[in-house]
């Protein structure tokens, strides 16, 4: 099996949550990347924009345990904006880190919908986030995951 990131193939990281999430899912796992890009419209798949500029948003990518099917790697990507974005930040300052790095651990709830802001929009999503900063153990198994086709 070929890590996501290692591998030549283009691989679709399926997405940690869902639109048909019920309250109370929980994700858990190791951050093994991070990339900035710009928000895009799930239907039609262009970028956003707000004032003519392309919205941008954080895709963190955690090793979950979860594996769908023999190919599944348990890699989940976190599209991180808004009340995630709020959450994770809270989290990160919450155990004394300043910044989200590689090898720690996220555990992300979504807790539930906020208010619509107009009948337009869908209610924001609500999450609540624990970070746990990276220690040599996570640091190793995300080091294991990386490398495994270096064999």
């Amino acid at each position: 099996m070929t890590s996501f990131i290692m591998s030549d193939e283009p691989k679709v990281v399926r997405s940690a949550f869902s639109k048909h999430d019920e309250p109370g899912t929980t994700v858990a796992g190791l951050v093994i990347g991070q990339e900035m890009t710009t928000q895009r419209d799930p239907k039609t798949g262009k970028q956003k924009l707000r004032q003519g500029q392309p919205i941008p948003q954080l895709e963190v990518v955690i090793l979950t345990s979860w594996q769908t099917d023999p190919d599944d790697d348990g890699a989940r990507k976190l599209f991180v904006r808004g009340n995630l974005q709020q959450a994770i930040k809270k989290a990160i300052i919450d155990a004394g880190d300043d910044d989200l790095r590689t090898g720690a651990r996220l555990t992300i709830t979504f807790t539930g919908t906020g208010q619509a802001f107009n009948a337009d929009y869908a209610p924001p999503k609500l999450y609540r986030a624990k970070y746990e900063p990276p220690n040599d153990a996570s640091l190793a198994e995300v080091d294991a995951y990386l490398n495994q086709d270096d064999d």
